[in-house]
């Protein structure tokens, strides 16, 4: 097999996983990065998790969209009425608090066949890849 498959494979099988943890809350993958990226950074605009994430706007424009209907985040408009911050609510930090231990402990679970300088490894390889990638699509 070869090592690009075996990373396509492992990610098929980790979003399942994944997605088999937040079905019951009706969230996807998309949402629940979306709650973590808040939860992490706090008061932020649409613009900087698109940069961040890496996608156009409208990919999480409609994820604000979803997790706003829930009650899950809230926008508060700044001063130009077309700048909008983003955070949880309470309901979304319940929400977040709720879902994190049963995530963590998957990643734990799968991290803990790599040795602390492993897990190193592998980060600074995957940033490095990353990277490249990022160069040769400018």
């Amino acid at each position: 097999m070869t090592f690009f498959l075996q990373i396509h494979r492992f990610h098929k099988r980790y979003t399942a996983q994944l997605s088999a943890i937040l079905a019951p809350h009706e969230l996807s993958n998309a949402n629940w990065s979306l709650l973590h990226y808040l939860k992490e950074h706090g008061l932020t605009t649409t613009s900087q998790i698109a940069k961040y994430w890496d996608v156009e706007k409208p990919t999480v424009s409609a994820n604000v969209k979803t997790l706003t209907q829930h009650g899950l985040i809230q926008i508060k408009y700044g001063e130009d009425k077309r700048e909008k911050y983003l955070s949880l609510t309470e309901k979304g930090e319940g929400l977040y608090e709720l879902i994190t231990p049963e995530i963590m402990l998957l990643q734990q679970r799968l991290l803990s066949t790599l040795t602390e300088t492993q897990q190193q490894k592998f980060r600074q390889a995957l940033n490095e890849m990353e990277q490249l990638l990022k160069e040769g699509s400018s």
